[in-house]
């Protein structure tokens, strides 16, 4: 395994920091796709892996005030802003503590208090949202800076054209960090647009700078993300990643991404190992890189515990939170 980009203006900490990060989405993704085929979850799930490293090193490049629109695909991103992984379980497991009370099962929802705006499942919506977050910043005058994810698929939606423009024509301190991995759903990017260089695209149609960037080494979108943030920090207005992967699982669990061309999986790598080998490669030995994976692994146990352990909602609050009550 190729290790991650060896960046000396990434230190230690925080690379160590993106490997936890990544190892907490991978575990923590392979319990819900566990309690999912058990029939514990009622909703559908979407995993990143395979692309854990863009949402945790996007989320990590992030200032405290700053804000971020994830996807349902980047739960390190969530992880990077506080959120715990017992909150995500109580989400899947419809659990009355949970962020939506038992109202969803899956990731739609955010978390105010850690600027975590919520998921919006109508891709490309996201956009817009972020670009309106963003500003209001810039018309109060707030060092601050609007974060939200995208892919290959969403390009192709009236949301992303209208809020690129938007977000260009207005000057705006947003990013947006694409995800090119190959497919809109089981659709290949090439049977979809006709320019398929999305950063070319984006700096063509938009005028908005755009970065390239390796989607499965974490340190390297954590550099890229974080002077994306610093420029749209600074007033230099938009800026834009285009970070290359491939899903490890297909759209959703039930998808299983036979379309997907062997030759195409053998281009891509680990992201979580990858990050190892980058981390043994400085010096880190392999018995501190066992004790952090196990770490991670009984976080994710205990967080599964706690969420389990929580009470379901009372039927008698169904109708709470609606926009209207019965007549």
């Amino acid at each position: 395994m190729e290790p991650a980009v060896d960046d000396p203006g990434v230190p230690l900490e925080t690379r160590l920091e993106l490997f936890r990060l990544v190892l907490l989405q991978r575990l923590a993704e392979e319990r819900v796709m566990a309690l999912y085929r058990q029939g514990r979850i009622s909703g559908s799930v979407y995993t990143g892996r395979g692309q854990e490293a863009v949402g945790a090193g996007a989320g990590l490049a992030l200032g405290p005030e700053d804000v971020v629109a994830p996807l349902n695909r980047e739960l390190a991103c969530h992880l990077a802003r506080g959120v715990t992984v017992a909150h995500v379980f109580r989400n899947f497991l419809g659990k009355a503590t949970g962020p939506t009370r038992g109202r969803d099962g899956n990731m739609h929802f955010g978390v105010p208090e850690k600027n975590v705006f919520p998921l919006v499942s109508m891709l490309g919506d996201l956009v817009p949202l972020t670009v309106g977050a963003a500003l209001a910043f810039k018309r109060r005058g707030e060092p601050r800076v609007a974060l939200t994810f995208f892919g290959d698929g969403a390009m192709s939606t009236g949301d992303v054209h209208e809020g690129l423009g938007l977000a260009g024509v207005l000057d705006v301190p947003v990013v947006f960090v694409i995800q090119s991995n190959h497919y809109a759903y089981s659709t290949p990017t090439e049977r979809q647009m006709r320019v398929t260089d999305i950063a070319a695209r984006v700096e063509g149609g938009w005028g908005i700078p755009c970065a390239r960037v390796d989607g499965t080494d974490a340190v390297a979108v954590y550099a890229a993300a974080l002077l994306a943030v610093e420029r749209a920090r600074l007033g230099r207005g938009p800026q834009a990643l285009v970070a290359t992967t491939l899903r490890g699982h297909g759209h959703a669990a039930h998808d299983g991404a036979t379309y997907v061309p062997e030759e195409l999986r053998a281009r891509y790598g680990d992201p979580v190992e990858r990050l190892a080998a980058r981390l043994r490669a400085d010096g880190l030995g392999e018995d501190e890189v066992e004790r952090r994976r196990h770490a991670a692994a009984d976080e994710v146990a205990a967080a599964l515990a706690e969420a389990e352990a929580a009470p379901a909602p009372d039927p008698a609050t169904l109708e709470h939170g609606v926009w209207a009550s019965p007549l």
